[in-house]
């Protein structure tokens, strides 16, 4: 079963994973909240580079969609790098992630749909460590059935 994670497993890179997507408001903040313990464990001038992979994740609802907006807002002042990688099977979940991003209003974050490419943006700001740790992060991708939408 699909499931949505948070982790700083190496320096400061934040390691979102989207695959079960948010139904509601109340799933947007379990995720959120799990970011803001991530976050935490850092020291508080400490910048994190951001990796979300919502490959797996399909179109969300309006009140699912506007809290995933605040929350993303909310990481701004924290938030050096920020970049999601995603799907061309579902050009309706892209339309709403872009939409997302373009309205956080962080110059420094990005949707990608290749995953060299985002590892390329990412990796100015992360250690050698920090860069072999986003490929490997990124390398956990199985399609499971077609996304809708």
């Amino acid at each position: 079963m699909a499931t949505n994670s948070a982790a700083i497993v190496v320096g400061r890179l934040l390691e979102i994973r989207a695959a079960a997507g948010y139904r509601s408001a109340a799933e947007v903040d379990e995720l959120f909240d799990a970011i803001d313990r991530e976050i935490a464990k850092l020291p508080a001038s400490t910048q994190i580079v951001t990796a979300a992979d919502w490959r797996q994740c399909p179109i969300m609802n309006t009140e699912a969609s506007d809290r995933v907006l605040q929350r993303i807002v909310a990481l701004n002042p924290r938030t050096e790098r920020s970049s999601a990688i995603a799907s061309l099977r579902s050009p309706t979940a892209v339309l709403q992630f872009m939409r997302l991003i373009r309205e956080a209003r962080l110059s420094d974050r990005k949707m990608f749909f290749d995953a060299e490419e985002q590892i390329e943006f990412l990796g100015e700001g992360l250690t050698s460590a920090g860069r072999a740790r986003l490929r490997v992060f990124l390398s956990y991708y199985r399609p499971h059935l077609p996304l809708l939408a």
